[in-house]
């Protein structure tokens, strides 16, 4: 037996165990010092402190070892005399005292472990725990026995009840499912029955297309007009779409159900070897059944549906079958009274019946083709559709037209002349034949960009559809008839000839941007029909045999026909089709033509000089460009003619556009540089000679030619005339370039007119970032233009002028040699070389005022002027000083002055200076230029100054 205090409590007889004894601690020791840490310390701590007669013991002093203190008697001993009442109530104190402090410590330490926390859910506290806990578990032993069997009784109701209700659950569910599987056993038979109906059908029609005779008897009693039998037939493809759901269903369903067994067995298997996991369903079981646990799986509806499998799949390739079958008949019905009616054409003599007659076949028509579209979409087989009405509606019509004789026709052979006219045809034909099927197709399958589950499709993303018969059923018959004929394939796409390659592409581009807008637009006989027909419907009244008024009418918008003609860009057989242009040939091709003229009249140019006739087109045309861009020079007449012959509408192809501009930029760089290596010296003008006296490239011998060569050859930048005049003809070229040539590429490419947009297929977006990419090309292109100007005037034009304009200086010298020794009159008037210094500038500014660049201003004279007269003063200050020094010389014979006005030959001179000065500054103020603002005419009025007294003086002498 334990040393436990709970036992010693529980059997008073039992000996105490001595305080001191070291082989088994106090309680009081075992809670102050942490023995609380495990269960059976805590069970043997809170037992003695419950026990009334063991109040936690604390270790006993010398004083009190004697003590006990419920029982007095035992405090007596016989060395020892009995305590006193208040000795014995201070010590009771203190061990109540020593207890309760004890005890809180006590509580918190079993507090703060998992063990002592489960001892205290007894009580909330030491003092509220029962007092022994092996009594109290034994009392409660039968109560906790008789409470196991009433829930053990009352669980295995619990279950009886779930069981029961699961039976009831089950039943239902089977009950269900199998008026569920009686139903689709009824519509597999239904739809059965009208597959085996229209075989019957499509026999009969067979028998009597061949003219074989027909018993009456073998058709059947209850016989179904055509309309209601196609409907039946898309109602079977309904009930075909929802069986075969269901056993798509069924099958996933029999495999999550054989996995589901497979690994429960292996579960089960592993369990039987392993003690955890059977602990682990033991614990499992002790949930409580309920109504709401899921039943089992029940597989026999997917069971019965697995069996008619082969009938589901027989079922729906019979359907489609059935449709494709009856949308032929009625497509070849419809193509029938097509031809009936072209040959009628000239009877116009149908009356009111006729019409409607026509009309109500033709809507029947409408109705039995929507049935069978319908059905084939529903079972996903668009496809089958499409490639029906391609083969029987479309290839037919386009094997009737296509030949190479139809190819030709208009022009020669291999021109493709009548290729326009035969699209536009094909196009015509195939819209006033099917154009109402077209449109009800589009009209039940077209797809918005705002239906429901649409939204996620990208932008430049095709719109699905369940039945395409635009893109499918016509455009790809017609793609595909174009490239599968080798000599229709080679006239068209590898004619050899760049016009009529671009013709041919031109054509079947516009036909390709126009084909939605021809198919799906109604015809005007097609809108008369139906306005007929809604103000008969509109008099009439609505009645029981008449529903007319309640068809499906399509609705074909803008936004549809946009859609449509998206799909066909988007397809890829448009992909492949546009594979089959060799437009960089062609773009060669064209450059090449273009590179071809220029080089010439830049050798015709250069041989002849800017002003030779280099200009290739009509004089008609000259004399416009002449009026409206102002060119002067053939040569320029002949570059601007070259750029705009690249975007004319017989040349031009939209794809090819990166190229043509960069072609454009590329001509124009070359006519730049050509210009710029004749400004700067590089190469010379005018007829080479030499080539007559040269043989195999070597020169003669006697170098006669090579010398009037020499001779005739001549750089164009020392001409000024020629400077000013190819200035001018570059800042009208950089004014149109940045210009009219820009609207012009942009109204061909770019336009901002929504009517000159029919074979764009550009967002309003991308549009103007293309406007702005070509201007920015033409801008960065022409920058060389304007720096070439100034270059022209400020140095080249103004270099010449002032060499010009400083020749006639030389004779500022002769000045002096005029009055020296000579006795002549003072002079009255400037001299007559002063009038011709600034000549060559008046006589230039005269000519090219109305040609010269409004960006280059007054610089170019302003530097002239400035050049000649600072020239001017110095050579005037050169003989001022010489006849400074000559005054000096001869100051000794003053006496030598006669009576010629009383002045010596040295003061002649300066008032002929001074006179000339007035004359040159006159001359500046008539070029328009300021001549206060000049420093060599103000140095040249310093300089003269001085003889403006001698004028004076020379006129009141009378001289």
């Amino acid at each position: 037996m334990y040393n436990d205090p709970t036992h010693q409590a529980a059997n008073p007889s039992a000996p105490v165990p001595n305080a001191n004894s070291t082989t088994n601690p106090s309680p009081g020791k075992v809670g102050v010092d942490g023995g609380v840490n495990k269960v059976d310390s805590l069970l043997s701590t809170s037992s003695a402190l419950a026990s009334p007669h063991n109040q936690y013991q604390q270790p006993m002093t010398n004083d009190d070892r004697n003590y006990d203190g419920d029982n007095p008697a035992s405090s007596t001993d016989g060395n020892n005399t009995t305590l006193s009442s208040a000795a014995l109530e201070l010590r009771l104190t203190q061990l109540r005292s020593a207890s309760s402090t004890l005890s809180t410590t006590l509580t918190q330490k079993l507090a703060t472990s998992q063990s002592g926390q489960n001892l205290l859910h007894i009580g909330s506290s030491l003092s509220t725990l029962p007092p022994d806990l092996f009594t109290l578990l034994s009392t409660l032993a039968p109560f906790s026995a008789d409470v196991t069997l009433y829930e053990e009784s009352n669980r295995n109701e619990l279950a009886r009840i779930v069981s029961k209700g699961n039976d009831i659950k089950s039943m239902r569910r089977r009950c269900i499912r199998g008026r569920e599987c009686a139903d689709m056993l009824e519509d597999l038979c239904c739809a059965e029955v009208d597959v085996e109906r229209d075989g019957k059908r499509r026999v009969r029609l067979e028998l009597m297309m061949s003219g074989a005779v027909i018993n009456v008897n073998e058709c059947d009693e209850e016989e179904l007009d055509e309309l209601t039998h196609v409907s039946s037939l898309e109602r079977a493809a309904h009930t075909t779409l929802h069986l075969v759901q269901e056993l798509r269903s069924s099958t996933a369903e029999m495999s999550a159900f054989t996995s589901t067994q497979s690994s429960s067995n292996t579960t089960t298997n592993s369990s039987s070897s392993d003690s955890k996991n059977i602990n682990s369903s033991n614990s499992n079981n002790s949930l409580l059944p309920s109504l709401h646990t899921p039943l089992p799986d029940d597989t026999e509806k997917a069971q019965l549906l697995l069996k008619l499998a082969p009938r589901i799949r027989t079922l729906e390739r019979e359907v489609v079958k059935c449709l494709v079958g009856r949308l032929e008949i009625v497509l070849g019905q419809m193509k029938i009274r097509k031809m009936e009616v072209d040959s009628d054409v000239h009877d116009d003599d149908d009356d009111e019946g006729s019409k409607e007659m026509k009309k109500a076949i033709e809507d029947e028509s409408l109705l039995m083709i929507g049935h069978c579209l319908r059905g084939l979409a529903l079972l996903g087989t668009g496809k089958e559709a499409e490639n029906t009405f391609a083969r029987v509606a479309i290839m037919p019509l386009i094997r009737s037209k296509i030949s190479m004789g139809r190819l030709d026709e208009g022009g020669s052979r291999g021109e493709c002349a009548g290729l326009f006219s035969l699209l536009d045809d094909i196009a015509f034909s195939i819209a006033s034949t099917f154009g109402s099927v077209l449109q009800l197709s589009e009209g039940i399958f077209a797809v918005s960009k705002n239906d429901e589950g649409v939204k996620d499709v990208p932008t430049q993303s095709p719109l699905p559809m369940e039945v395409d018969l635009v893109t499918c059923g016509v455009w790809v018959p017609i793609a595909m008839a174009l490239m599968a004929d080798t000599g229709i394939r080679m006239a068209i796409f590898s004619p050899g000839i760049a016009s009529i390659l671009q013709a041919n592409y031109t054509a079947l581009d516009t036909f390709l941007s126009e084909l939605a807008v021809s198919l799906l637009r109604k015809s005007s006989s097609r809108d008369c029909s139906d306005k007929a027909g809604e103000s008969g419907s509109n008099s009439s009244s609505f009645s029981e045999d008449n529903f007319e008024s309640l068809y499906f009418q399509p609705i074909i918008t803008n936004e549809t026909i946009k859609n449509a003609q998206s799909r066909i860009y988007q397809h890829e057989k448009t992909t492949e089709f546009a594979k089959k242009w060799n437009l960089p040939i062609y773009y060669q091709l064209r450059f090449g033509e273009c590179c071809t003229r220029l080089n010439k009249a830049l050798v015709k140019t250069q041989r002849y000089g800017w002003n030779s006739n280099v200009f290739t087109g009509a004089d008609t045309l000259a004399s416009d460009m002449r009026h409206k861009e102002g060119f002067e020079l053939s040569l320029f007449l002949e570059l601007y003619d070259i750029l705009l012959s690249l975007w004319k509408a017989d040349v031009i192809l939209r794809p090819l556009t990166h190229r043509f501009l960069r072609g454009a930029v590329q001509l124009l760089g070359r006519t730049i540089a050509f210009v710029k290596d004749g400004l700067e010296g590089s190469i010379k003008f005018g007829e080479d000679r030499s080539g007559s006296a040269t043989e195999n490239g070597s020169l003669s011998i006697n170098g006669d030619a090579s010398k009037s060569s020499v001779e005739n050859e001549y750089h164009w930048g020392d001409r000024v005339d020629d400077v000013a005049s190819v200035a001018w003809e570059l800042t009208l070229l950089e004014t149109c370039i940045t210009h009219d040539y820009l609207q012009k590429i942009v109204s061909v490419v770019a336009p901002s007119d929504v009517a000159n947009q029919s074979n764009m297929f550009n967002t309003e977006p991308e549009l103007t970032e293309l406007r702005a990419i070509i201007s920015d090309v033409l801008v960065e292109a022409s920058q060389e233009i304007n720096p070439m100007i100034h270059k022209c005037w400020n140095e080249v034009i103004a270099g010449i002028l002032t060499k010009k304009c400083s020749a006639p200086l030389s004779a500022v010298k002769g000045v002096a040699a005029t009055y020296r020794m000579t006795n002549r009159p003072p002079p009255t008037q400037h001299s007559p070389f002063v009038s011709t210094i600034l000549r060559p500038l008046k006589e230039f500014d005269a000519m090219f005022a109305n040609r010269t660049p409004p960006q280059v201003g007054m610089q170019w004279k302003v530097f002239v002027v400035t050049t000649v007269s600072a020239r001017y003063s110095v050579a005037v200050e050169e003989l001022l000083a010489t006849v400074q020094r000559t005054e000096v010389t001869l100051k000794s014979r003053k006496a030598r002055r006669t009576a010629a006005g009383g002045m010596s030959d040295g003061e002649k001179v300066k008032l002929q200076l001074y006179l000339d000065y007035k004359e040159f500054a006159k001359n500046v103020e008539e070029v328009g230029v300021d001549g206060t603002s000049i420093p060599g005419v103000v140095k040249l009025e310093s300089s003269t100054k001085e003889a403006e007294s001698f004028q004076q003086k020379n006129v009141g002498d009378g001289n």
